[in-house]
């Protein structure tokens, strides 16, 4: 890591507080950029924005529902107003996928709220952002591999995604006159507080068909958003990247051969 690599960077985070998006903020921060962090939940983006704010290093918190467009346009306003403007954006508010939920019991409401905050938060987020970077500059949406590879009952959740991938393609085409990159992040299992608080046994079922046999954790997530954002990713763009320890390249393995192969390797 380079400490000096966003020197004077201006990035705005959306879903900025927790989980993935902390990481991200925080790994942004400690590369010298100053740093928007939105949120909807209250306080939570003013707590880490007080913790990251230094002499030289500006944190600000930017709390709105990216699904509306009048908030939106405070916010980026507001980002442009005391960061002087921005250069990289990261869409990564989102409605988490905190339970499953059957086909037939998925409500209207409950698929375009997934819509609002994930399609059209991006959209909004990433117009406005690219309105004002005036000297080209990178946008970084947050996927999921279950764009391509579906979960069970995330049926709203999945196709989410899967509009953010293709929106990131297009608009990579769109902006790319401007200067501007525009790349998608696709992680697998992330270690975050509902994976570490569930049962140990829980914990080795979700990772038992990982090759790297591990969770990924959320800063490994923004190593990966630090590298896109960076001089070295100068010619990347309409891209996803995959961040799964390899879940997504295998075949499908069934219950019962995930449990011969532990067991032979276990003889071994």
């Amino acid at each position: 890591m380079s400490a000096g690599r966003f020197a004077g960077a201006r990035v705005l985070i959306t879903g900025g507080s927790r989980n993935i998006g902390r990481a991200i903020t925080e790994r942004f921060a400690a590369e010298g950029a100053h740093v928007a962090i939105n949120t909807v939940v209250e306080g939570e983006a003013e707590e880490l924005a007080g913790l990251l704010r230094t002499g030289s290093r500006r944190a600000i918190a930017v709390p709105a529902d990216v699904s509306d467009p009048a908030a939106v346009e405070d916010m980026l306003a507001r980002v442009e107003s005391e960061l002087g403007g921005i250069d990289v954006l990261i869409n990564n508010a989102a409605v988490p996928m905190l339970g499953r939920v059957p086909f037939f019991d998925l409500t209207l409401a409950e698929w375009d709220r997934q819509f609002a905050v994930g399609a059209r938060g991006t959209y909004l987020c990433t117009r406005g952002a690219a309105e004002r970077m005036s000297d080209g500059g990178s946008i970084i949406n947050i996927s999921s591999i279950g764009a391509t590879k579906a979960h069970r009952e995330a049926v709203a959740y999945d196709a989410t995604k899967g509009a953010i991938e293709a929106f990131t393609r297009a608009a990579a085409l769109e902006l790319a006159p401007h200067r501007i990159r525009v790349n998608a992040i696709a992680p697998g299992a992330i270690s975050n507080a509902r994976y570490q608080g569930e049962d140990p046994a829980v914990q080795q079922a979700e990772v038992t068909p990982i090759p790297l046999g591990r969770a990924g954790t959320g800063g490994e997530v923004a190593g990966l958003a630090a590298y896109l954002a960076s001089p070295e990713a100068a010619y990347i763009t309409g891209q996803v990247i995959t961040i799964d320890g390899g879940l997504s390249v295998q075949a499908r393995q069934a219950t019962a051969e995930i449990a011969l192969v532990s067991e032979r390797e276990g003889s071994a």
